[in-house]
């Protein structure tokens, strides 16, 4: 008998804060954004008093520095997908990117990428404890899921990229029922996405595709100047409304971590 799963499945099915109001986390898929690209979405974030957890791609001083003030947390973001410059290997990709956030027991894949090789290896062999890996579409009633793994899995409820892909309302108004609904109301924005208030999935992948990956790795404050959309509204400003809508309810905020520790308790 496996005594740790069966301690957890108790644990996790307990009743807890989110089955009778919305728990809302914060969280970032940081995709190779620049040094001046997160320097835009800091000074965004701090504006709105939040606390998110950064899922961190590559080495970056500002992520670091925002680490060391207590004003982030971070997860890692493998990309597992064929070319990946996090190596060839699932297990060479793991070990590039724990150098990013050595302190972290949390991930989420490039492009939600899973596979039972990956969950296990991370689970098994580096001691990772909990996971956001599954998008939804604005899904009420989320709960912690024990993935098969054994990690503790925390669905999605809004991605930016799922929300442009999907052509839905930058305007969240007509989706408020499903905000304030109960449940686990993990928030996923990229920083890219915000710094540039992308309207449409065509938007950022003109951007994207107008550079090299260097190009985009290093895009500095004049390019952000000149190509944010400021013509229409945008993931910002959906993102700025989220959190309006919480504060303005007083909605309880979390970070992951803290979902983690809530669940376990």
């Amino acid at each position: 008998m496996n005594a740790e799963i069966e301690l957890i499945l108790e644990k996790i099915n307990t009743k807890r804060i989110w089955d009778e109001e919305p728990v809302f986390c914060y969280t970032s898929d940081v995709d190779w954004a620049s040094e001046d690209v997160m320097e835009e979405y800091f000074l965004q974030i701090d504006k709105f008093g939040i606390e998110p957890t950064l899922f961190v791609t590559h080495d970056s001083p500002i992520i670091d520095r925002y680490f060391q003030q207590k004003k982030i947390e971070r997860g890692i973001h493998p990309n597992f997908l064929n070319g990946s410059s996090h190596g060839s290997t699932f297990e060479e990709i793991v070990q590039t990117c724990i150098k990013f956030a050595p302190e972290t027991k949390a991930f989420r894949s490039h492009r939600l990428f899973d596979v039972t090789d990956i969950t296990h290896l991370l689970k098994e062999k580096y001691g990772f404890r909990y996971v956001s890996n599954l998008g939804t579409i604005m899904q009420p009633m989320i709960r912690p899921i024990l993935h098969e793994s054994g990690l503790i899995h925390f669905p999605i409820f809004f991605e930016d990229g799922t929300h442009l892909w999907n052509r839905l309302d930058i305007d969240i108004k007509k989706y408020e029922h499903l905000f304030i609904s109960p449940g686990i109301k993990i928030i996923s924005f990229h920083p890219m996405n915000f710094v540039f208030n992308s309207h449409s999935i065509k938007y950022m992948r003109g951007i994207k595709d107008s550079m090299s990956r260097d190009s985009f790795n290093n895009i500095g404050k004049e390019y952000i100047a000149k190509f944010r959309n400021k013509a229409s509204s945008g993931i910002a400003n959906t993102v700025e409304m989220i959190i309006n809508l919480t504060k303005k309810k007083s909605f309880k905020t979390m970070k992951l971590s803290d979902l983690y520790n809530e669940s376990i308790r």
